[in-house]
């Protein structure tokens, strides 16, 4: 009994000890593996628990302002109401979006689709339902809060567009897509894009969009293990960052806002383009293209049948006219010929030759837009009346090929660079770009409707203004010039914009320049001449009219029975004054309803430049008295300097 009961001992204790070793083993594995995770790997899961705990909000930047030459605002910001949906404070969300529909006459659907975009989007993270709302639907929502929980109106900065702003020169925003997030995302890690943020899609807003946009900031938010944004966060213990976002850099432009204004309501109802340029330097002091539309109609938000209306109108409202619209240059051209003409010594400023009416060349008969004739005519009387037989004469002698050398020499077909919009090059035909393109040799009797600007040419707006600025100014091609200066929102400068000289053109002498200014002054100031509509009192200008014939039609014929697709397009180009030149304005207007380039353009371009001078007037005082204020303030500065010996002495 005692063998028996010693054995069963022995067994217990062994049983006890291998017992007592797994125990041990364990506990001492589950020591180590505390260490392990708390000593040891302590700090590594510190920061999941802490970004699984923390998340970051963004804060967007206001976008940079966008200013006139004298510091007044083109584009700025203003605060827009949205309507925020927050998932984790609405507790129906079928019954609160019935009273949001009822309250905001929006159909449930809507708001659903709004919805399912952000899906997967953090609870605590705010959904935009409806962007941009009234201050009457503010009003509404609010007084209706306590049926809403989960509901809020947030404030968010947005583009704040006035009527008449030039969409094609400051342009629009509209939110990124991915293939354009990816692309900008690339070599950009220290401001990122995100999914929803709205870059420049035109114009200034696209051209500048790395000033423009700013850098977002961000704050700190405690959530609970749902997502849920905690209540009990105290900010001030944990000292956790919140970083105010900065506002994009400020863009001031080269542009006079109150001739711009001008420039809107003097071409409005018209279609085509209005370019005022500086001859000096090349700066753009007004720019117009029209038919345009409306750049809030990206942030308000636009119907399918409304976007349809827009891409289907004949006069594309998208498209930049001013560098993107390629017109034949019509009489304006006359210029370059009578240049070419003088230049070549196939004519002097005082050759003279008959005008029947018509010219003839093979078997093909070309007209003088006044069918009786002009007479005799010298260069000045040719370019003041517009004669067409006198150029289809001088350009058949030239020949295309030598009228061509001075197109392009002058700027004609190519581009310009102004970093703007699309800018096309125009078009100047050689005989070795007939036969590249066509495969065909060059005809004798193309070369009449060259001479006076139909035919193959092409010019855009700017060219047409870059052509005349080059002639006012003896021959310097200037690029195109629209932003005068970066500042930060601070008021730092940031960069500094400077005239560009393209180049000086070559084999055209000081007195060529001067025998055809002395014609286009005629055009203006002459009582037969084609342009005096544009006059302004006290003002020696210089321009040409021309109107270009989209389609043959017979000589007087009534043009209210004609399509407005089939009008002609009227075209006048400007200088002033012509002993000193500092303004040049190009009008083209496209199918004109009213008729050609001295009945239609020349009033234009003489609004523009009798309120040029009306504002000049108006600043020049203030501009003296500025200067002297400067003077004295710097005279008082120089004097209450210290003369270093003095402090030395004291």
């Amino acid at each position: 009994m005692k063998k028996i009961f010693r054995r069963e001992s022995v067994v217990v204790e062994n049983r006890f000890f291998w017992a007592s070793v797994v125990l041990v083993g364990m506990t001492s594995i589950l020591i180590l593996r505390l260490w392990f995770v708390q000593v040891y790997r302590g700090e590594y899961y510190r920061r999941i628990s802490e970004n699984n705990r923390i998340r970051k909000i963004e804060i967007p930047s206001p976008r940079g302002i966008i200013l006139d030459r004298y510091g007044q605002v083109l584009l700025g910001n203003r605060p827009f109401f949205d309507l925020a949906y927050i998932p984790q404070y609405v507790k129906d969300k079928e019954t609160t979006f019935k009273v949001l529909s009822r309250l905001l006459h929006v159909p449930i659907a809507t708001f659903e689709k709004r919805l399912q975009l952000s899906a997967g989007q953090p609870k605590f993270l705010p959904i935009n339902l409806k962007r941009n709302l009234s201050i009457h639907e503010v009003s509404t929502v609010q007084s209706n809060r306590v049926f809403l929980p989960g509901i809020d109106i947030s404030v968010a900065p947005r583009r704040d567009y006035q009527p008449d702003t030039p969409a094609h020169l400051l342009g629009y925003l509209g939110e990124i897509n991915k293939s354009k997030l990816e692309e900008l995302n690339r070599h950009n890690n220290e401001n990122p894009y995100m999914m929803g943020d709205l870059i420049g899609k035109q114009g200034i807003e696209a051209r500048w969009e790395p000033h423009l946009r700013g850098k977002r900031g961000y704050r700190m938010i405690q959530v609970d293990a749902f997502g849920r944004q905690s209540h009990l966060f105290d900010r001030d213990r944990w000292n956790l960052p919140e970083v105010a976002a900065i506002p994009g850099d400020d863009i001031i432009l080269t542009i006079d806002a109150e001739l711009q204004k001008t420039t809107v309501d003097a071409f409005r109802g018209k279609y085509g383009a209005v370019v005022v340029m500086n001859p000096k330097n090349g700066q753009i002091l007004s720019i117009v293209s029209e038919p345009g539309f409306d750049p809030s109609i990206y942030q308000v938000g636009l119907s399918g049948e409304e976007w349809r209306a827009l891409l289907s109108d004949p006069y594309h409202p998208f498209l930049d006219k001013t560098t993107g619209g390629e017109f034949p240059p019509g009489s304006t051209y006359k210029a370059v010929v009578a240049l070419a003409a003088l230049e070549e010594k196939v004519v002097d400023p005082q050759s003279r030759f008959f005008c029947p009416g018509h010219f003839t060349t093979g078997n093909q008969v070309f007209h003088c837009h006044i069918r009786e004739g002009h007479g005799q005519v010298n260069m000045r009387e040719a370019l003041m009346r517009s004669c067409d037989v006198y150029f289809y004469r001088v350009g058949v002698e030239l020949g295309v090929d030598r009228i061509a050398k001075y197109a392009r020499a002058l700027g004609l077909g190519q581009r310009l660079g102004l970093p703007l919009n699309m800018e096309r090059p125009g078009l100047v035909p050689t005989t070795a770009w007939k036969k590249l393109t066509h495969r065909l040799p060059w005809a004798p009797g193309e070369t009449p409707p060259i001479a006076i600007g139909q035919g193959y040419n092409l010019v855009t707006p700017i060219q047409l203004a870059s052509l005349y600025a080059t002639i006012a100014n003896g021959g310097s091609i200037w690029k195109p010039q629209i932003v005068n200066k970066v500042v930060s929102h601070v008021g730092k400068l940031i960069l500094e914009e400077s005239p560009q000289l393209i180049r000086t053109v070559p084999y055209i002498s000081p007195a060529t320049y001067a025998a055809v200014r002395e014609g286009l002054e005629s055009v203006v100031m002459d009582e037969q001449g084609t342009g005096k509509r544009a006059r302004v009192e006290g003002v020696r200008i210089a321009g040409k009219t021309g109107s270009v014939q989209v389609v043959s039609l017979k000589k007087n014929h009534n043009q209210r029975d004609v399509s407005m697709k089939w009008k002609e397009h009227a075209m006048f180009a400007a200088f002033a004054p012509v002993e000193d030149p500092e303004i040049v304005v190009a009008v083209v207007s496209e199918n004109d309803s009213i008729g050609g380039g001295g009945a239609s353009a020349a009033p234009i371009a003489g609004k523009i430049l009798n309120q040029y001078w009306r504002l000049k007037k108006q600043r020049t005082p203030v501009a003296a008295a500025a200067a002297a204020a400067q003077t004295v303030r710097e005279a008082e500065d120089s004097s209450n300097a210290e003369d270093p010996e003095d402090k030395q002495r004291l």
